[in-house]
């Protein structure tokens, strides 16, 4: 039903991170004006791949020093970090793993996605909560760290 309105957008940053970055983003997904993709490794960094009608807000930050993955339909609200990479314990040895967000999820405003994590099909990250684990399906998560508070 959306697919004629996504094919008449005109070319952006979809299109450069799909050709220039060889990052697998699907023709219905969509990249808001100031995302920032980083990576700390530039001869080994991770892919970025964004399933159907998957968006993720202005001004994200997503690093990409692994790989991220988000299933179809999902949302990440401004400001919302996502980082594969991790120093803070051991700066010679860091911590690089992909993160996974499922089908369906919901990322809050300002919330903070660690290494390593995967998300749930359909789970809702609360406005400013920090994922520091795995959050199951259908669940909703908030606070620092992120908890359990509901389910969908």
């Amino acid at each position: 039903m959306l697919e004629p309105i996504f094919e008449m957008l005109p070319v952006g940053r979809n299109f450069v991170e799909r050709t220039i970055h060889k990052y697998d983003i699907h023709k219905t997904a969509f990249i808001s004006r100031g995302v920032r993709i980083i990576y700390n490794n530039k001869k080994n960094k991770g892919q970025l791949t964004m399933r159907k009608y998957s968006w993720i807000g202005v001004d994200c930050v997503l690093d990409v020093t692994k790989s991220i993955t988000l299933g179809e339909y999902v949302q990440i609200a401004p400001n919302a970090m996502i980082f594969t990479h991790d120093s803070s314990r051991d700066m010679k040895k860091p911590i690089e793993k992909e993160v996974v967000i499922k089908d369906n999820a919901y990322i809050g405003a300002g919330a903070i996605v660690l290494a390593g994590v995967t998300i749930g099909k359909n789970a809702i990250i609360g406005a400013g909560a920090v994922v520091t684990k795995d959050v199951d399906a259908n669940v909703v998560v908030g606070g620092v760290p992120a908890k359990v508070i509901g389910r969908r």
